[in-house]
């Protein structure tokens, strides 16, 4: 079937005014249903929180929503992160209930670790002692400025100790948030290698059931943490 330029224009003239048509609908539709519903809340919002003549309801109203926002993305939080609701504070520890260990601090020059005693609570489970341990490394040393050896923050998501008997044959797996780097702060070569070496030493050394420490990032094996 061969088409004339007279029916090929026709046709191009039909389908312009049915994507104009669909144009509008559009536009109405959008009009009625999408736009005048956000005027009428951006309204509401209007009268009853920006404009509201009673400044101590006003000033009360405001509290109640920014604090609604603000429990609502905790719970955003919890949900992303495997955390439960109600874990926002740490147990208070008894203070006949702590011991000294050892941590391991990687040095600026990227080679070198030192050691620094401190006192952390006795906990009833390996699990939480590695998670402190990991994240006083993580803090680094308490009497020199050692950001630049660790130059991103670390959220741990999870710590796993897992591993048949009590012997010195466990494996402890650290799993952390993706991490960017800190502003302005210039990467030390063999930075990462020396803190996992760190974290590994510190963790061995105050868990002597522990054989293997890995860090994971989100699960996965192997991620370089910040090193480009």
């Amino acid at each position: 079937m061969k088409f004339t330029k007279h029916d090929i224009r026709k046709k191009a003239g039909d389908l312009g005014r049915r994507a104009g048509e669909l144009r509008r609908k559009g536009v109405t539709l959008f009009d009625a249903h999408v736009k005048a519903r956000v005027l009428r809340f951006a309204d509401l919002v209007k009268t009853q929180l920006i404009n509201y003549p009673d400044g101590k309801e006003r000033t009360r109203r405001l509290i109640i929503l920014f604090a609604a926002i603000f429990l609502l993305d905790y719970l955003m939080f919890c949900l992303h992160t495997d955390k439960n609701v109600a874990d926002i504070f740490p147990d208070i520890p008894s203070l006949d209930r702590v011991r000294q260990v050892s941590i391991y601090i990687p040095g600026l020059d990227g080679a070198t670790i030192t050691r620094e005693s401190r006192s952390i609570p006795v906990y009833g489970d390996d699990e939480r002692t590695a998670r402190l341990l990991f994240e006083m490394v993580v803090q680094g040393s308490r009497y020199d400025n050692t950001a630049l050896a660790v130059p991103v923050d670390l959220f741990v998501r999870k710590v796993w100790i897992y591993g048949r008997g009590n012997g010195k044959n466990r494996v402890c797996v650290v799993d952390c948030e993706p991490a960017e780097l800190k502003l302005d702060l210039k990467v030390i070569k063999n930075s990462e290698n020396l803190f996992k070496r760190a974290v590994e030493k510190t963790i061995k050394e105050n868990i002597p059931a522990i054989k293997t420490v890995l860090v994971l990032e989100k699960g996965v094996p192997g991620v370089r943490l910040w090193e480009l």
